[in-house]
């Protein structure tokens, strides 16, 4: 969440539910021969209603709104290089706070050489314009509506490489990636001035096979924070060490687990240095081939805007999949977070509950209809800070 943290970090409770949800939600686009290359356009629409767009404690806003999300894919392929270009648009209107309206872009290039049978070199470049919403008492970088009028807005340049030595049938492999990643924000700079930043990042991990479906892994990670304002006291390194497994057992069982120890220390005196635990895990149970459960869990320590050091954060989620016929599914999650704001004069500690259903019908290979109803309740130990917010979303996702 270190590259987009502001946006991801409002919704993150739902970002579980949502990317799940996707795979029952989900059509098959075509592709249309552009002489060599491959084009392949995708055009996402959604109407919903939010109770409570602000998050408000009191005096809740309510309003109807609309996204628009057209995306294109144009690849090509050549021996062992396989290139291509991804670029989209998404613009969202909200019928009671036209302020909020926005309109966010995205580009990425990529290319994937494959040097041989077991050496493969993966490289990414992307320039995102995002946007971050409003909000009176949401956690993370949101600024409430008494500061700005309208959502503040920022850039983001990420530049990626992965080295992957060895396939995923081989007794070891080792997949080395690095990441360069600069955020900017575009407007109110008297707030988000201090929150310009970029970020370096390199891991490496090495796997090495234990049984036919069962893989050990050991994990080393590395990421530099550096502040664009030299008055901001947060900038940090972070150093991870994980070991886990990643098995795929049975038919019905699979997943991936990641257990270790982090470390974040400032430059600055003044701030509390962040050690201790840190994991990451995912199981999947699929009792019947028409029926999943997720299981979700992790632990780190997320950048803070405010007084804070950092925001040690946990969540859990659970969900369940179900495909009902063969063109009807259906989607239950669950998720929980805790978000401890550590080095906060106010100790604030807030938990956020997301509940959320979701219906989706292919109505044909390239139009997938659906909906999502979900419910979400945050609960802070700051006085009047808890609020509930309910909301409806209708899906069309169209494609050739």
């Amino acid at each position: 969440m270190d590259t987009s943290n502001a946006y991801a970090k409002k919704l993150y409770v739902a970002l579980f539910a949502s990317s799940i949800t996707a795979q029952a939600f989900a059509t098959e686009p075509a592709s249309v021969p552009v002489g060599n290359l491959a084009l392949t356009p995708t055009v996402d629409v959604t109407t919903g209603y939010t109770d409570n767009l602000f998050d408000a404690v009191s005096d809740e806003k309510s309003t109807w709104s609309s996204t628009v999300r057209p995306s294109v894919n144009i690849q090509g392929t050549k021996g062992g290089l396989t290139a291509g270009v991804n670029a989209s648009l998404e613009h969202g209107v909200y019928y009671s706070s036209r302020a909020d309206d926005y309109t966010d872009k995205a580009a990425s290039a990529y290319a994937t050489l494959e040097l041989d049978s077991r050496k493969k070199l993966e490289l990414l470049a992307e320039y995102m314009k995002l946007h971050d919403a409003r909000s009176d008492s949401g956690s993370g970088d949101a600024l409430s509506t008494d500061q700005i009028s309208k959502a503040s807005r920022y850039t983001v340049k990420n530049m990626g490489a992965t080295f992957v030595y060895g396939t995923a049938q081989s007794a070891g492999q080792i997949i080395i990636k690095g990441l360069i990643s600069d955020k900017e924000y575009d407007n109110f700079r008297q707030f988000t001035a201090s929150k310009d930043r970029q970020t370096k990042s390199v891991s490496s991990t090495f796997f090495y096979r234990v049984a036919p479906k069962t893989r050990m892994l050991i994990e080393g990670r590395y990421k530099d924070i550096d502040y664009d304002l030299g008055t901001v006291t947060l900038d940090s390194d972070i150093t991870k060490v994980l070991v886990g497994v990643e098995w795929d057992a049975t038919a019905k069982t699979s997943g991936l687990a990641k257990l270790g120890y982090a470390r974040k220390d400032f430059d600055s005196d003044a701030r509390d240095d962040f050690s201790g635990s840190s994991w990451e895990v995912g199981v999947t149970w699929a009792p019947r081939t028409y029926s999943t459960f997720d299981l979700s869990t992790r632990r780190e320590a997320e950048e803070s805007s405010g007084a804070a050091d950092y925001i040690d954060t946990t969540s859990w989620a659970l969900g369940w999949s179900h495909e009902w016929t063969d063109v009807v599914s259906s989607r239950v999650s669950y998720t929980m977070m805790n978000e401890d704001y550590v080095g906060d004069p106010s100790g604030t500690d807030d938990d956020t509950d997301t509940f959320m259903v979701g219906l989706s019908y292919d109505m044909r290979r390239w139009l997938t209809l659906g909906v999502d109803v979900a419910h979400e309740s945050f609960d802070s130990n700051q006085l009047d800070a808890n609020y509930d917010t309910n909301k409806v979303v209708f899906k069309v996702q169209g494609s050739l």
